[in-house]
């Protein structure tokens, strides 16, 4: 079962429930991976998914930001619900230290000698292999300490 048909049977569950935040945040998750099955002119796989669900989660965590400065309180418990269940369907992240272990080891299988000059091979390899399962915020991080 792909990420999306889950997402599509959850979605029908809530219906069913009655989860009426579960059903929006679905719902409206559902119409941006229709929209991206659009824009790619075919079905979406697994890591298109997940894109579209890291880049909701992101416009999420704006949201909640300027509801906390308004002191929105009833509104934040609501986004903080659909976040998390956003977060559900995104697979478990690497570590800080996982990710060292495997920069380290691509550096060493692609016998990357300088960080700053070949840093694209570097990234290129990790999107190639390793898309869903890595925070690029903490891959910059350990990269750039290491420059």
């Amino acid at each position: 079962m792909t990420l999306l048909e889950k997402i599509t049977e959850d979605y029908k569950q809530a219906m069913k429930d009655h989860e009426e935040v579960k059903k929006l945040a679905l719902n409206y998750l559902l119409a941006q991976i229709k929209n991206k099955k659009i824009e790619l002119r075919a079905d979406p796989t697994d890591d298109d998914v997940i894109a579209v669900i890291k880049k909701e989660i992101k416009s999420l965590n704006e949201t909640l930001l300027f509801l906390e400065k308004a002191n929105k309180s009833d509104e934040i418990a609501i986004e903080t619900q659909k976040k998390e269940i956003l977060q559900s369907y995104l697979p478990a992240m690497l570590s800080r230290e996982q990710t060292e272990s495997l920069i380290d080891e691509t550096v060493a299988k692609l016998w990357i000698t300088d960080l700053k000059t070949q840093r694209g091979l570097l990234m290129k390899e990790l999107m190639a292999n390793h898309k869903s399962e890595l925070d690029w915020s903490v891959v910059n991080d350990i990269i750039n300490s290491r420059l």
